[in-house]
């Protein structure tokens, strides 16, 4: 058996990890930007297409927790992995069986539970992998942000010359590579008994912990009205499909270069500073998409994905990294998660299906004020922890 430092092994490694987050985001590429498409192209009203595309995100709240936990009990990660999204192309193979709005509700609600926790169990693999086999976790995770361009541009290009009823086939392609990666993912057995809640509850009464949820939790829920409506919107004013692609594209390519280079300033900017940078760019960014359709100011607005996701990720990573102590960084990663992405996004583009519908574009205007209420947060969390130690003890 091959040493873990053995060129070849390492090299093997890097490629399964990195390809893991390429079938992920190949997934994410066309679900994101072409679903509400499809929802859209059955029938669907803007407030119907708001709650199934936020469902996702509520199930989270329950799926991640709960399968986390049963995961870190077992300490077999792939197993769940491999039925997660085994069950995930199944599902979406039965959305063109009917247009039925609670049959496709019910459907959205097995498609949250079974994609959310992927990311999370797969990347406890890959962080355990990039330290047995000394990887630099950013290169690798690269690929994935690599891969969500390639799917949405050229799933654009597709749904430009074919229509939108590929867009199902299109998903259960990307998951199809997704399990098939998987399936050669590795298993590191892992398990450490967690302790029973212990850490959550000392998280969750911490006020400067609960100042940092809601830096991280604003900041994700400024995207609602972008996750859910823009390439509903961006069609609707005339942009074909391959435009559409291009948008999401820029916005994604900017994140990667944001990751390639940020590192080192990272490490010296207290991450206050950061989510205060994130806000600002979403303040500029959701007033421009909400006043304007014209092509090359929205062009020239989707770079600053890169501070609107990418800077407040970074940040969020940070600040776990220096203010949580080590025995609670995964509670801290798991609360972070589920309630920025799932409870205040998923509560951001529920509300977002209503504001579309009544406001159209203006909708971007709430999450101009979701950004406006996290660089609040962002000052607080500058104020209220200056000595960058850790906030609480592991005990």
């Amino acid at each position: 058996m091959s040493h873990p430092a053995d060129p070849d092994n390492r090299t093997h490694a890097a490629l399964i990890l990195a390809l893991f987050f390429v079938g992920l985001f190949l997934v994410q590429g066309v679900f994101l930007p072409y679903w509400p498409v499809w929802l859209k192209d059955q029938g669907l009203t803007a407030g119907e297409i708001g709650i199934l595309l936020s469902l996702p995100s509520w199930i989270r709240i329950f799926a991640d927790p709960l399968i986390g936990q049963h995961a870190d009990q077992s300490g077999n990660r792939k197993t769940p992995m491999l039925w997660l999204a085994g069950i995930y192309v199944l599902t979406f193979l039965a959305f063109p069986l009917s247009d039925n709005f609670w049959f496709l509700a019910g459907l959205s609600a097995i498609v949250g539970f079974t994609f959310a926790p992927l990311l999370p169990l797969g990347t406890t693999i890959t962080v355990h992998e990039c330290k047995r086999h000394s990887l630099d976790y950013g290169r690798v995770r690269l690929w994935g942000s690599l891969a969500f361009i390639a799917a949405s541009y050229g799933a654009g290009w597709i749904l430009e010359s074919v229509g939108s009823d590929i867009i199902v086939w299109l998903i259960c392609l990307a998951g199809l590579i997704n399990f098939a990666i998987i399936t050669r993912m590795p298993n590191p057995q892992t398990d450490r008994p967690l302790r029973r809640g212990s850490s959550l509850i000392y998280l969750l009464r911490n006020p400067v912990f609960l100042i940092y949820l809601g830096c991280i939790g604003f900041a994700q829920a400024s995207h609602g009205t972008y996750y859910s409506f823009a390439s509903v919107h961006w069609e609707n004013v005339g942009f074909s499909h391959d435009i559409i692609g291009l948008f999401w594209s820029v916005g994604v390519m900017a994140e990667i270069l944001l990751f390639a280079v940020a590192g080192k300033y990272v490490r010296t900017c207290h991450p206050g500073l950061l989510f205060a940078l994130g806000a600002m760019g979403g303040l500029l960014r959701w007033t421009v998409l909400g006043s304007t359709d014209q092509f090359w100011l929205i062009l020239l607005v989707q770079p600053l994905h890169a501070a609107t996701f990418g800077i407040t990720h970074l940040a969020a990573i940070s600040f776990i990294a220096r203010a949580v102590p080590s025995q609670m960084a995964t509670s801290a990663q798991s609360l972070m998660a589920t309630l920025s992405m799932g409870l205040f996004l998923g509560g951001s583009v529920w509300a977002s299906g209503p504001l579309y519908g009544a406001f159209g574009s203006h909708a971007y205007y709430a999450m101009t004020v979701f950004s406006a209420i996290a660089l609040g947060f962002a000052i607080w969390l500058g104020k209220s922890w200056r000595d960058e130690k850790p906030i609480l003890s592991a005990g």
